[in-house]
This record gives C-alpha cells, sequence and structure tokens, in this order.
C-alpha cells in the first residue's frame, strides 16, 4: 500500500473494486488496490481501494454521484 492513503471503498469481490477503481481513473484520481483474497476462494476476500489524502473526499464524492456502493 502507498504511505499514508486512504481507503475509500472497501468490497468482498475484487471485481467491484477494480470498478470503482475505473470510475476514478476516468474521473483522474489514481487509485491503488489492496487485495486481501480469502485462502478458498481467490476471487473472494476483502479488496480496498486507497488514494492519496488529498484527494479522498473528490473520489467518495464520484463514487455516491456514479453510484458505486460506498
Amino acid at each position: 500500500m502507498k504511505e499514508g492513503w486512504i481507503c475509500v471503498f472497501t468490497a468482498i469481490e475484487l471485481l467491484e473494486v477494480k470498478l470503482a477503481e475505473d470510475v476514478l481513473k476516468q474521473n483522474g484520481i489514481p487509485s491503488h488496490i489492496v487485495n486481501k483474497p480469502d485462502s478458498a476462494i481467490p476471487s473472494l476476500g476483502d479488496a480496498e481501494l486507497y488514494v492519496h489524502p488529498s484527494q479522498a473526499e473528490e473520489a467518495v464524492k464520484i463514487l455516491v454521484k456514479e453510484k458505486v456502493k460506498v
């Protein structure tokens, strides 16, 4: 994880986090995914999306506007 970045989105399925990451990318906000897969089912587990603190508020607003479950 990038030092000091803030988690703005969490999901059990990695695909949901990748979709949120794509929404932020389309809006010019760089982000970073931290995936913690379940050992039994690798496609499931906690996945988190992080952004720089200066862009966290804007990122959450965009995700809410685009109806990504925050």
